[in-house]
């Protein structure tokens, strides 16, 4: 491989790759730290995004990153109420009085992601808006090539390219526990004449579960988790089969239909399983949010454990520049642990569900095999980016 000498980055520079969440708030917690900060990140998509429920806990990592007021924008909702229907045919409700952290916020993600981006680039942190085609490990460190053909070397690399672990994966196994698949659609309501519930609700059906949450725009998220196999045929493009997806629920659908929903158009997919990294760090390199852990979003933690992760490997990173030679693996221990704690919540959750024992989506999630050692993903499983040693 040919390319144009390599730019090297000044000494202490810390080259954070990939954009989201989790690439932002890495970059602005390491400006906190005053390390100089390359973020190799493409530019944004202005589109709807799924991902609507932040948990309370976030808010506290927020506020180290000085960030804490973006939730107090109009364009997201305090949650005050939410309502489950899991495990009994009854639909229970839970209260943000109840909580001493309350029930978190229903965000519009897009906003959301473009302020940490505004924070990202206002702290100092230098944004390279391209991807990485090629990452090339050397004895001193990491050379890289974007897509656009630019070259440069680093010395310690921030991996948040999300799922995909452009890094990660390939210096260490990463896992998976399941398939899970996300059917997302955002609907309108046919005329402002009723003003909908604004509530989240959690519905288990038959074939996997459903989440509805409204925006504070009034625009009603409306996400379905279950496994690729027992989603119908090509539902990414049939509204038919989606709607009829939608009326097989009870709970969802009557919210919909009393609220004046419109289902519009077919929903988006995306992958909801389970994924995490053995090690998230090594001695030149760490993982951050889902490239490091990517968790059932019935666990809601998603976004907060991007935030987390963020802030905390930015720590790991100073203390190991700083000569720490602990600091990246003790960063890779606490991982594994919350890995841990999150995978024994998890069985917990769903074992509480027994009416639909006997479906496929809920057998899988209730058996030995299930939680023994999760299979290894390839390293190149789904993936263009090379890496070479």
């Amino acid at each position: 491989m040919t390319a144009d000498p390599a730019r090297s980055l000044s000494e202490g520079t810390v080259a954070v790759i990939g954009g989201g969440i989790a690439g932002a708030a890495a970059s602005a917690a390491l400006r906190l730290r005053g390390l100089p900060v390359l973020w190799i990140a493409p530019p944004r998509e202005d589109r709807p995004r799924a991902g609507e429920s932040l948990a309370a806990a976030a808010r506290p990592l927020l506020e180290t990153l000085g960030a804490g007021r973006f939730l107090d924008r109009p364009v997201h909702r305090r949650m005050e109420t939410s309502f489950s229907n899991w495990g009994t045919r009854a639909l229970l409700e839970r209260s943000a009085m109840a909580l001493p952290g309350g029930l978190g916020t229903a965000i519009d993600r897009n906003a959301f992601e473009k302020d940490l981006l505004g924070l990202a680039l206002d702290s100092g942190a230098t944004r390279l808006p391209t991807s990485v085609h090629t990452a090339c490990r050397t004895d001193s460190g990491w050379w890289l090539r974007t897509i656009d053909g630019g070259t440069l070397t680093a010395g310690l690399l921030v991996d948040a390219t999300g799922r995909s672990s452009l890094i990660g994966r390939r210096m260490t196994v990463m896992r998976r526990q399941d398939r899970m698949i996300a059917a997302v659609a955002f609907l309108r309501q046919r005329s402002s004449d009723i003003d909908p519930t604004r509530t989240t609700l959690i519905e288990a059906v038959p074939d996997g579960w459903w989440y509805a949450s409204l925006l504070a725009d009034g625009c009603l998220a409306v996400n379905h988790y279950t496994d690729p196999d027992l989603l119908p045929r090509g539902l990414g493009r049939n509204q038919e089969a989606w709607g009829r997806l939608i009326a097989d629920t009870c709970y969802i659908s009557k919210w919909i239909d009393t609220g004046g929903f419109e289902i519009a158009q077919a929903p988006d997919l995306a992958s909801a399983g389970s994924t995490w990294l053995d090690r998230a760090a090594g001695p030149d390199w760490i993982a951050v949010g889902d490239a490091a852990a990517a968790f059932d979003p019935l666990s809601a933690h998603g976004m907060t454990t991007a935030l987390w992760t963020a802030i905390n490997a930015a720590e790991a990173v100073s203390r190991s520049l700083a000569g720490d030679t602990a600091a990246l693996d003790a960063y890779a221990d606490r991982v594994a642990d919350g890995v841990a704690r999150f995978r024994a919540e998890q069985t917990a959750i769903y074992r509480r569900e027994r009416r639909f024992a006997r479906h496929p989506f809920w057998t899988r999630r209730n058996t030995p095999a299930h939680h023994a050692q999760p299979e290894p993903i390839r390293s190149t499983e789904g993936r263009q980016t090379e890496l070479t040693r």
